[in-house]
């Protein structure tokens, strides 16, 4: 079944008129009729079974079922503190993050970040890829995007989290395994709050490591290969949410 997002304020009664860009999509691309039905998530948690009720050149107004509680999200809450990439690459990290689980994105800039930093321009298609893979994936949650941090501003945040893991090429003897085993000795099984830091093309510096350590990050290895950075943030969240979900 077909799945879209509309934020809470526009679900505010049985019935409803889409907003015209989900309903040229639903009416002209998908050519959906009287009485097909999809399914829209609020990005809160909450999602309902939408019926076609009325289908004009101009208007579709759909019947909404009861809402009911999303099942696609994950029992981990996880943060990615990931630095800037070039356009392509940043986009499909959010991406895969959002198919995956991620509740959170803080996109940051970074010693060794070689773009520009995000605009609200940029912010506003990021979301936009957000959306569409919440949408593919079943979540719903809709993981918010924050404004560009340099790393002192990210490390500043670290009071909120349970771990922090700081993913760094350098780093020898302590995996990301080791981490969460150690965490789980000392605390059980509870699903924690993460934060997981990515660094950028050409990695982090060895002082923004030091920095991290100092803050009570986790410095860790994902292993004996070098990655990507988008290809790093993905085997780190897929680890963790396996350990935790």
């Amino acid at each position: 079944m077909h799945r879209f997002y509309l934020p809470p304020q526009q679900l505010h009664s049985a019935y409803i008129s889409l907003p015209e860009p989900l309903a040229h999509q639903v009416r002209n691309v998908l050519r959906m009729r009287l009485g097909d039905k999809f399914t829209i998530f609020d990005g809160e948690g909450m999602e309902y079974d939408a019926e076609i009720a009325d289908l004009r050149r101009d208007e579709v107004t759909v019947q909404l079922s009861d809402p009911r509680p999303c099942r696609g999200e994950p029992r981990l809450h996880l943060t990615l503190f990931h630095s800037l990439l070039k356009k392509d690459r940043f986009e499909w990290a959010l991406e895969k993050g959002t198919e995956l689980g991620v509740s959170h994105f803080v996109p940051m800039h970074t010693a060794r970040v070689i773009v520009d930093g995000a605009s609200e321009i940029k912010r506003t298609r990021w979301q936009r890829v957000a959306i569409e893979a919440a949408e593919l994936a079943g979540r719903g949650i809709l993981p918010p995007i924050d404004p560009v941090h340099t790393l002192p501003q990210a490390l500043a945040r670290l009071n909120a989290f349970d771990l922090a893991i700081f993913a760094w090429e350098e780093a020898r003897g302590y995996s990301l395994r080791d981490a969460v085993r150690d965490y789980r000795a000392a605390n059980g099984d509870q699903p924690p709050r993460v934060a997981l830091f990515i660094g950028p093309e050409g990695g982090f510096t060895p002082e923004e490591a030091r920095a991290a350590r100092a803050a009570g990050c986790k410095i860790v290895t994902l292993g004996e290969r070098v990655m990507r950075a988008e290809t790093a943030s993905l085997a780190a969240i897929a680890a963790l949410l396996y350990e935790w979900s």
